[in-house]
């Protein structure tokens, strides 16, 4: 019976590790994951399944998880080439070169003539700047391979960054003759010729790269950044327009094309760019300085005044913007808004004439250099990748969704879907059993914490299914069942009160608790509530939590929803204690580790929140990949 079992396991792991290799092979990285969970649950000694857990992650974006997953791999089986390949990729883009050096060199024991791991392996050489053993590998390539053009460039890479520029050069000279369609060679050549101020030649070099990768934006930020010097302004906004085109969301293209249409007098369109700017960084106080003076010049001078305005809030010392927005009250008639600048200006004329410099008290101002302001008409650039593009497209992406960093909301009973995909958990409670399995119309009675699952949808036409069949239920179920649809349409004063009814019912009932506590923490993050009414709601929803915990304490939900409420209120260390809990408790709760994860980010180790994203992201909570990207990894 033992032998048999043991069998049974052994099949089930190779067949779902089966399944997981045909859902990478389709770019479903989500469910591979979910299959080599299961193979790893079943057969935890075997190598394979964190490999090809790993590759997933790997392609998510999800490095440190990744890397985990290889290190166990290896662990278990340390004789597999490719997995410290993968490993020495994964610590590439976690900037451990030296441990990258250490897996390719282990590679390379197996299979010196491995292409891509000795280039890998120069490229963390240089990035070390270990040139001389970077050369040995780019040499061994050139001997090995010679018409393997990459090596060319970065031996050109390398001796520009010893500040050898002749022989760089030389390499990439040497390159273009052997290949004129080395894009990258005119692309680099084109660069190094803005550098040194020879914008035709940088010109003429873009253009030939462009015409070999018309769809690589950054040779049209480069060739614009030539052409402004050169003062083809409209040739460099041609430059920043088809960007965008490529690239709708590119940061840099839309300040510099702002900044270039309000120098051809094309201001209502520069306008346009700098509020583009300031959606995604409102904070950003040389936009908002060239957008108040757009403004100005177009004669919205109430815009212009509120753009003056936080300005000056900012920086209390800036003489230009009392100046400029006296100007724009008295063209709006608000003389006395601008008698009290002309009163501040005239203060500040005399602090100069005296050589008194007024000091603001405002710490954050004094750590700004209030003179960036002088840089509001220079272009900005955009940083180079650290990691020198060795890694190809991949798809089914999931990381490149766009997410907020908030914490993820409290479980409550909801109706969800069974034909909807979720990833978040879903909880069953054992005094819910009826109401579990009672529901109609493909949607179930459970616990969750995804916020789409209540559907106005899903909670009516479970209503018009449940309420003829109402007369089955007990009192405390019916409360429970119309708690969820009051949620579901947003009236939570009739949500609260049915859940306080099935309190009443039954007053040991932890569901009951749970849903109240939920919706009591929805009133009080209303906009329709006093603060001391919110503070009153939370503090009821706290003492349902902690009833809820006396009858039950191994709950991880209790300790989930208790968690949230803390970290809602930014308290953050019961917070860190309630979801340390909810995850000894249950370690399979994706919601705990992400929460937790935000957490960690607030106190700066960032470690600690991508491992928990990471795990998250593992468990199905495939936002928690597209977070890590948006944050940005160690790099």
């Amino acid at each position: 019976m033992g032998a048999s079992q043991c069998a049974w396991g052994q099949v089930d792991a190779e067949m779902v590790t089966i399944m997981g290799r045909n859902a990478l092979s389709v770019d479903d990285y989500l469910t591979a994951i979910k299959y080599f969970n299961q193979a790893i649950d079943a057969k935890p000694f075997l190598s394979r399944p964190y490999y090809y857990r790993a590759f997933a992650k790997f392609t998510l974006e999800d490095y440190l998880g990744a890397e985990a997953d290889c290190s166990k791999s290896i662990e278990l089986n340390p004789f597999i080439a490719e997995v410290y390949q993968l490993r020495g990729l994964c610590r590439i883009h976690n900037v451990n070169y030296k441990g990258a050096i250490e897996d390719y060199s282990r590679s390379l024991k197996e299979h010196p003539d491995d292409q891509g791991a000795r280039y890998n392996r120069a490229l963390c050489y240089l990035q070390n700047k270990e040139y001389a053993n970077a050369d040995i590998d780019l040499d061994y390539l050139l001997k090995r391979w010679p018409n393997y053009y990459r090596v060319y460039m970065i031996k050109a890479q390398s001796l520009l960054e010893q500040k050898d520029t002749t022989q760089s050069m030389v390499w990439i000279d040497s390159l273009l003759v052997k290949n004129p369609k080395e894009g990258n060679a005119w692309s680099f050549k084109g660069k190094y010729a803005i550098n040194k101020q020879e914008y035709s030649l940088a010109d003429s070099c873009l253009s030939k790269a462009i015409e070999l990768s018309p769809n690589d934006f950054d040779l049209y930020i480069s060739r614009a950044q030539a052409r402004h010097a050169l003062g083809q302004f409209g040739l460099a906004i041609a430059d920043y327009d088809k960007t965008i085109q490529l690239q709708p969301k590119h940061f840099v293209a839309h300040y510099n094309r702002g900044l270039l249409r309000s120098f051809v007098g094309d201001y209502n369109r520069a306008i346009s760019d700098f509020d583009f700017i300031l959606q995604i960084e409102p904070d950003n106080t040389l936009a908002m300085y060239n957008r108040a003076q757009l403004r100005e010049k177009t004669g919205d001078f109430k815009g212009a005044i509120a753009d003056y305005s936080k300005l000056i809030k900012e920086y209390p010392n800036f003489y230009y913007g009392y100046v400029a927005r006296s100007k724009c009250r008295r063209m709006i008639g608000d003389t006395k808004g601008a008698l009290d600048d002309e009163t501040v200006i005239a203060r500040k004329n005399l602090d100069i004439a005296f050589g008194r410099n007024k000091k603001t008290t405002n710490k954050k101002v004094r750590l700004r250099s209030e003179h960036e302001l002088d840089q509001y008409q220079q272009l900005v650039e955009d940083k180079p990748d650290s990691v020198r593009n060795v890694f190809g497209t991949l798809y089914g992406k999931v990381q490149n969704e766009q997410v907020e960093s908030t914490p993820l909301p409290m479980y409550a009973l909801a109706f969800r879907s069974v034909q909807t995909r979720s990833y978040h958990s879903i909880g069953y409670l054992s005094e819910l059993s009826k109401l579990h399995t009672a529901n109609g119309n493909n949607c179930r009675f459970c616990l969750t914490a995804e916020t789409e699952a209540n559907s106005l949808e899903n909670a009516e036409s479970e209503e018009k299914w449940l309420k003829p069949k109402f007369n089955k239920f007990s009192k405390f179920e019916q409360a429970l069942v119309m708690s969820a649809i009051h949620a579901a349409k947003y009236d939570f004063s009739s949500a609260l009160n049915e859940a306080s009814q099935a309190v009443i019912a039954d007053s040991s009932s932890v569901a009951a608790r749970l849903q109240r506590a939920a919706i009591l923490m929805r009133n009080a993050t209303s906009q329709t509530v006093t603060e001391k009414e919110a503070k009153s709601q939370i503090n009821l929803a706290i003492a349902d939590l902690r009833v809820a915990k006396e009858k039950s304490p191994q709950n991880s939900y209790i300790y989930y929803n208790l968690g949230c409420i803390y970290l809602n209120q930014k308290t953050y260390n019961p917070a860190l204690e309630a979801f340390n809990k909810a995850i000894e408790y249950d370690s399979r709760l994706p919601e705990a580790y992400y929460n937790r994860g935000l957490i960690y980010l607030h106190q700066n180790d960032k470690n600690k929140a991508f491992a928990d994203f990471s795990k998250a992201g593992q468990l199905g909570l495939y936002k928690a990949y597209a977070l890590m990207k948006k944050i940005g990894h160690k790099q």
